[in-house]
């Protein structure tokens, strides 16, 4: 019992500072910015904030415990009479406001379990993993800007998944010295003459160098799958999506001006580089460059 209520607690606490905890992250990909309209902004940063808290539940504590403590007080929230926690108050205004699939958030949870227990994936195991742990977040934010549409559904699923598997991309040393997970598939590492204890090298050999630069294609043809979403939405919402997708062209770009040397590169956006992929999806209309020249 004590340790249930030692979980409870350390859930408690962390939803309780939802917006300092989501204030901390760095993110290459902000959803909900200044780009779209207020209304949507103030759902879209509960959202945040609900998968930022539960994440770091998982990733920066790995405490699954607290995370299973977590999600029970987000779930009691879908009663109306139950306010507890003000990070699950506001969201189930949202959901209730919007009318958001409870599925999504809970596919959004369940992905963020497996990262305190699985740390390999195969290739399927790991395109599910994003459709749980990333898709949820782009068809959220369909919602909340009011389209609802299969189509529309699958053109965002690539992006998202795009998205994560950037990320991962470019933690690949970070993500195996610190947690001992490996989003990639070992086989296709592998293939390309690595291994798994090359990503703790300080720099990238050519083998892990080829492999990098074959996934960043493989993800830029994540992004290309996508891109017709961009003309299939309109007013705010496609300035910022082509903000986002001009901030992953810019680390791919940067990714392949290292040679996928992403062990000793420095492949993230400073502040000043995303302010620019902002101007760009102001004013560039045009899908960038996804694949090597």
């Amino acid at each position: 019992m004590t340790s249930t209520n030692n979980a409870n607690e350390r859930a408690g606490r962390y939803a309780q500072d939802f917006r300092k905890l989501a204030q901390q992250h760095y993110e290459n990909f902000p959803v909900g910015s200044w780009l779209l309209p207020k209304s949507a902004r103030q759902h879209l940063h509960r959202i945040y904030a609900f998968a930022r808290t539960a994440d770091d539940l998982a990733d920066e504590l790995q405490d699954r415990a607290a995370l299973d403590a977590f999600r029970k007080g987000f779930l009691r929230h879908e009663d109306p009479q139950v306010q507890d926690v003000p990070l699950f108050m506001e969201l189930f205004a949202s959901i209730r406001e919007c009318e958001l699939e409870l599925s999504l958030f809970t596919d959004l949870l369940d992905a963020f379990d497996q990262d305190c227990h699985q740390t390999r994936y195969s290739r399927p195991e790991l395109l599910d993993y994003c459709m749980r742990s990333a898709d949820p977040v782009g068809r959220l934010v369909l919602r909340v800007c009011g389209y609802r549409d299969d189509g529309l559904d699958d053109w965002s699923d690539h992006i998202c998944t795009g998205l994560q598997l950037l990320n991962h991309l470019q933690d690949l040393r970070e993500d195996l010295i610190q947690r001992d997970r490996v989003y990639f598939p070992v086989e296709e590492l592998e293939a390309c003459g690595a291994t798994v204890d090359d990503l703790r090298a300080d720099r990238a050999s050519p083998a892990v160098r080829s492999f990098v630069l074959d996934q960043a294609d493989r993800i830029g043809q994540e992004f290309a799958a996508g891109w017709p979403l961009i003309a299939a939405v309109r007013g705010r919402l496609r300035l910022e999506l082509r903000a986002i997708l001009r901030g992953a062209a810019a680390v791919l770009a940067r990714i392949r001006a290292v040679d996928g040397d992403v062990l000793g590169g420095d492949v993230h956006l400073g502040k000043l580089a995303r302010a620019r992929t902002v101007l760009a999806g102001l004013l560039m209309r045009s899908e960038p460059r996804w694949g090597r020249r």
